[in-house]
């Protein structure tokens, strides 16, 4: 039924925060009361209610790996979307330590892609981030360095739309203060210092994972009611459209209605739908 169980107020889908190293996690997992879930092949801590943490371990390609692998360590339907964080410590030529900041726009170095995350908002503070396969030194452009988003956003991109990835970072060093004075000690503060930024994006994440699923289950319930007819490419996207416009006008009743009365054709029951919203507009 379109207005049953799945459609209830209390969906609860995934967020997934992918944090290179231990010591940047520790504090997350921490502050979102986080449990341990897996220890093998990669430590994965979740609170039960739909966040989950990842520990990839450092680089590019162990970014890719543990997002291919919580991608399909899925605990809901297929076809529904999850949100996607990276979070971590990076270095900038110029900004000061513990400044946090969103991804603006993330560089490959070494393969020259560019990725153009979605920004979020109340949040100003945004940042170019360059991702290289190793510790930056020079800081030779006016950016962020660290050595995973690219990996993440690639790869996360082909789990999820681009509005649910965000990449979160704090400033660790600088040209003034060196890669090689991060303590643990400091690296807990700072991941600290991303919590807010975290929550934020969390809650936006739940607002558009809430709206963009509902409607993602409205259809895949409304296709489970119109099995028997076969749809073209384009009925079929018609259909995706009018299932959407009957929840957008809050139909949902009128629509399963007309979805339970047997049609002899996709075309028939696309003539239907659109009349019955010519019908309710006049």
């Amino acid at each position: 039924n379109i207005n049953g169980v799945r459609m209830s107020n209390n969906l609860s889908f995934n967020i997934n925060l992918i944090v290179a190293h231990k010591l940047e996690a520790t504090p997350l997992i921490r502050h979102f009361k986080l449990r341990a879930l897996t220890q093998r092949p990669y430590q994965v801590f979740t609170n039960g209610q739909g966040l989950r943490l990842i520990i990839s371990g450092m680089g590019v390609r162990n970014t890719v790996s543990a997002v291919k692998y919580i991608s399909e360590y899925q605990s809901c339907e297929p076809y529904l979307k999850e949100g996607w964080v990276n979070a971590g410590i990076a270095g900038h030529k110029t900004a000061d330590l513990g400044i946090c900041f969103l991804a603006n726009k993330i560089l490959h170095q070494e393969t020259g892609e560019v990725y153009y995350p979605s920004l979020h908002m109340g949040i100003k503070s945004t940042e170019m981030l360059i991702t290289v396969d190793k510790p930056e030194r020079s800081y030779a452009q006016e950016a962020a360095y660290d050595m995973e988003a690219a990996g993440f956003f690639k790869s996360a991109a082909e789990c999820s739309e681009i509005e649910l990835i965000s990449t979160v970072k704090v400033v660790s060093d600088n040209e003034s203060n060196s890669i090689d004075a991060i303590t643990e000690g400091l690296i807990n503060d700072l991941m600290l210092e991303t919590i807010d930024f975290l929550e934020s994006v969390i809650d936006e994440f739940k607002e558009r994972l809430n709206t963009l699923n509902r409607i993602l289950i409205l259809e895949q319930d409304c296709m489970d009611l119109t099995r028997n007819l076969h749809f073209s490419v384009s009925q079929h996207h018609q259909f995706r459209k009018y299932c959407q416009r009957y929840h957008a006008l809050g139909k949902e009743d009128e629509l399963d209605a007309i979805l339970r009365i047997k049609q002899n054709s996709a075309r028939v029951l696309l003539h239907k739908l659109s009349d019955a919203l010519v019908i309710q507009a006049h």
